[in-house]
């Protein structure tokens, strides 16, 4: 369940700074820029790629921030992920 990736953009919905889609698993994932750009279509140096939450990404750009959160089938991995080891003790 791969679909397309959409902006993710600062607060100030000007720049963007990387891109949500999902995996393969059908996991949200966040390609987090290195730098932020004014459109989607520029090349860009992935910094990252996250799943989990992130606090605090700045844009460099404006300087707004704005805080990436795991979207619920993430959640759901890992707390499926927690059962499992548990279980295995």
């Amino acid at each position: 369940m791969v679909d397309e990736a959409r902006a993710w953009m600062c607060p100030s919905g000007r720049h963007v700074l990387g891109q949500v889609l999902r995996n393969g698993s059908g996991i949200r994932q966040l390609l987090l820029y290195r730098h932020a750009v004014e459109e989607a279509q520029q090349e860009v140096d992935v910094f990252a790629i996250v799943e989990g939450y992130v606090a605090d990404v700045r844009c460099d750009l404006c300087g707004r921030m704005r805080t990436w959160v795991p979207g619920e089938e993430a959640i759901q991995q890992l707390l499926a992920g927690i059962r499992e080891m548990q279980n295995e003790r």
